[in-house]
């Protein structure tokens, strides 16, 4: 999608890309100068003139396209029947807020997922940092067991190497 030159890489999917999404998202309606619309309610103007109130449709109109372009058609519900460009971002900000004890199982969950192992802790890593940003502090010692659980069965000995060497360490 395209918008005023720049590009949205890719549309909110739901908790996993929510980060992502939401920084782009406003990098964008601030760089088209809109961002306003979602920090607050801006009402229509009361003591404008017919061309203050044409613009300010405009804007609203330009917002909630970007919005909506900008979602899963799975998202759409969570935004029927928001009045105003601020309840819209609010009602997303709600449904992937951060705390959700859900959202930080599936994290860890996705941390566990993958099948080789180079990519297994590539994901890991990532999902890892993606559990930081949303406030869960997960100890060193956690993160090894954590790594070492989600890998598949074809892979104990490559456990038991990582386990005899952190033992070796004295860790």
């Amino acid at each position: 999608m395209n918008f005023n030159g720049l590009r949205l890489e890719y549309a909110l999917e739901g908790s996993l890309n929510y980060v992502a999404w939401k920084d782009q998202m406003e990098v964008v309606l601030e760089d088209n100068g809109l961002k306003e619309f979602i920090d607050n309610y801006i009402p229509t103007p009361a003591t404008a003139n017919a061309q203050n109130i044409v613009d300010w449709k405009n804007c609203v109109s330009k917002v909630r396209n970007i919005i909506l372009e900008g979602v899963q058609d799975h998202i759409f519900s969570n935004l029927h029947g928001k009045e105003t460009l601020y309840e819209m971002w609010k009602a997303l900000k709600n449904l992937f807020k951060n705390s959700s004890d859900h959202k930080k199982l599936t994290l860890k969950n996705k941390m566990q997922r993958n099948k080789t192992i180079p990519l297994y802790l590539s994901r890991f890593t990532q999902s890892s940092d993606e559990v930081g940003k949303v406030g869960v502090t997960v100890a060193e010692d956690d993160l090894v067991s954590l790594a070492l659980l989600g890998l598949p069965k074809s892979c104990h000995n490559y456990q038991d190497l990582v386990k005899g060497r952190c033992w070796l360490r004295g860790s």
